[in-house]
């Protein structure tokens, strides 16, 4: 979190090496809080959230600022859903980030690559499986092997 106390050195060294590969990070603008997981959701701009508060979603500005950047891809690599989708006040950024990419997809103007179980279950939620180019099961293996680290299952087959 860049928030978060402790953080700071680490958040600046992301920042820099970003930086460094003309690689944009994308901070929330908005989020969505609640006070517990099975709370209605809230709108928050992150100067307003609390400490009882829990961030469980992104807020709208946030989802519109994602879907623009969405717009102007021509692959997209999604892994982790955008919030706690297993309450559906907080699904609404997952859906939405899908959903965007569904409608890309289906014009050819994107390829499309969904990575872990959680991401899956929320594409299966909306029955937009079939409306990505590639899907893989894995998460933090996935990205693990796209940053061309030797996988104990893969060095295993060889």
């Amino acid at each position: 979190s860049i928030k978060e106390d402790g953080c700071e050195k680490i958040i600046k060294d992301i920042f820099e090496i970003s930086k460094k590969h003309s690689c944009i990070l994308t901070c929330p603008e908005d989020v969505m809080v609640g006070k517990t997981i099975e709370d209605k959701s809230k709108i928050k701009e992150l100067n307003q959230i609390t400490n009882d508060d829990l961030i469980l979603d992104i807020g709208p500005k946030t989802i519109n600022k994602i879907k623009d950047i969405i717009e102007k891809s021509q692959t997209v690599l999604w892994n982790g859903p955008a919030g706690y989708f297993e309450n559906p006040n907080f699904a609404i950024g997952s859906y939405e980030i899908a959903k965007k990419i569904i409608k890309k997809n289906k014009s050819k103007s994107i390829y499309s690559v969904v990575g872990g179980g959680d991401t899956i279950a929320v594409i299966n939620q909306i029955r937009g499986i079939n409306d990505f180019n590639f899907v893989s099961t894995a998460g933090g293996a996935f990205l693990e092997y796209l940053e061309g680290k030797e996988l104990p299952g893969i060095k295993a087959l060889k």
